[in-house]
């Protein structure tokens, strides 16, 4: 055989096995993956669907997510304990419908290969839960940060700089895990989750709120009550100045504190008063509703206003209760006085004498009109008064004329079944603690005093 013939023939011998091999190659890998098919790493090239997705869930399993810190890994999970569904038959099922069984050789010989990452579902309820568990476990020996502060101390103001701490934050480290499960990444840096303060003194707004304080620290803060100025010492107002989440602050315990004092030293309700009577001279009265004392809530609010605001202030105490004059009189010259001892009743007005009378207060058997600088706080025509006898009896007496003084029942009112008033008829006539006044002259009092005149009873 020629030699020309002889070289023919070899040629189409191996190409006839080329051929074969390349047919038989391509039906091979009608049902299997092409070479170089790569997912999550893992080399599943050759292999069946089904196989390459138990070969992918064991690669998987044994795979877990890290979480370091400074080198050490400090905690390890599980896809599935993080939420995660991987959708292995999903993308194996998806990597082989974009391949051609016919191009094996391009993928065999490294001229083709393919990196699939994997398709998957995450449950973020069940991802931040494992967060917050492992954050607050990982917790328990950490340094919290601390954020920078500032306080007066002395008059002075102090700042101290902020501290970082090294507890981590639930939320970022949920972030950075999802992250990494995004990514396909098992390992993640726990350093990157510590919490950050949250106030720094290079902060503009830090800086902002120095200033203020240092403002507030110079202002000029009075306090008038009735006659008097009241100027709070810097010191002392700077005690009260801080700075707290990113604002300052004014304490409420100390103004409290200072409002308290002024209220003991100059409100008048329930404390104990020198009156100067008609007949007895100076006596000293205590007790009775009448007075004023200084609104508490309403005066700490009002001056946290006031301070925060930066300016200099002179502001009117706020008070609540009755008698509060600008001159510091509480009573005034305006009054209905009561001797209980003599017997008799006087009505000043402006300084004047414009009534009087004897009178008939409560019989002395348990029933004594009550002492005290009370006032008149409502006024009636033709009141009918209910109660009980000392024999636990009731009684109903109409009257023409009420003017209650008290909370308890006790007022001024005519008795026209006295008959007589003055001296020591109260002692077996008396009334139930109410202030039995002449028919005749009740109607010229009624018509003469208003509402919320002092009514003092000694």
């Amino acid at each position: 055989m020629p030699a020309k013939n002889k070289t023919l023939l070899a040629a189409a011998a191996v190409f006839g096995v080329l051929a074969v091999a390349y047919v038989g190659g391509s039906l091979y890998y009608q049902n299997r993956l092409l070479p170089g098919t790569n997912v999550l790493g893992t080399n599943i090239g050759g292999k069946s669907p089904a196989a390459a997705e138990t070969t992918l869930a064991k690669t998987v399993s044994a795979n877990p997510y890290k979480v370091t810190d400074n080198g050490k890994t400090v905690a390890s999970a599980s896809g599935n304990t993080l939420g995660i569904s991987k959708d292995f038959k999903g993308t194996i099922s998806k990597i082989k419908q974009s391949q051609n069984a016919w191009s094996w050789p391009a993928h065999l010989f490294g001229g083709s290969k393919q990196t699939t990452k994997i398709g998957y579902q995450l449950n973020t309820t069940t991802l931040k839960k494992y967060a917050a568990t492992l954050s607050a476990k990982l917790n328990t020996n950490r340094t919290k940060p601390v954020d920078a502060s500032m306080k007066f101390t002395d008059g002075k103001l102090v700042v101290t700089k902020e501290t970082n701490g090294n507890t981590v934050a639930s939320a970022k480290l949920a972030t950075a895990l999802e992250t990494a499960i995004a990514k396909d990444q098992h390992s993640i840096d726990l350093s990157k989750t510590y919490e950050k303060p949250s106030v720094t003194t290079s902060s503009s707004k830090f800086k902002q709120e120095r200033s203020t304080l240092s403002k507030i620290s110079k202002i000029k803060a009075t306090v008038t009550v009735e006659n008097h100025n009241i100027t709070i010492p810097t010191k002392t107002l700077t005690s009260w100045l801080g700075y707290a989440n990113g604002a300052v602050t004014v304490s409420q315990s100390g103004l409290t504190a200072f409002v308290k004092q002024l209220n003991d030293k100059y409100a008048t309700y329930q404390k104990k008063r020198s009156f100067n009577s008609t007949k007895r001279g100076t006596v000293s009265v205590s007790g009775g509703i009448y007075g004023w004392s200084i609104s508490s809530s309403a005066e700490v609010a009002s001056l946290t206003t006031a301070i925060k605001a930066g300016k200099d202030f002179t502001k009117k105490v706020i008070t609540q209760g009755s008698g509060y004059n600008s001159d510091g009189t509480d009573i005034g010259n305006t009054y209905v006085e009561v001797d209980l001892k003599n017997q008799h009743e006087y009505y000043y007005k402006d300084g004047k004498l414009v009534l009087d009378s004897d009178i008939v207060s409560g019989k002395p058997d348990g029933h004594s009109t009550p002492t005290g600088v009370y006032y008149v706080w409502s006024k009636q025509r033709n009141a009918t008064l209910k109660g009980e006898n000392s024999d636990g009896s009731s009684y109903a007496s109409p009257v023409s004329y009420w003017m209650p003084i008290d909370y308890t029942g006790v007022g001024l009112h005519d008795a026209s079944w006295q008959p007589k008033f003055g001296g020591t008829w109260y002692k077996e006539h008396g009334s139930h603690g109410c202030v039995n006044n002449p028919p005749a002259f009740m109607k010229k009092l009624y018509a003469a005093v208003a509402l919320g005149t002092p009514v003092i009873v000694f």
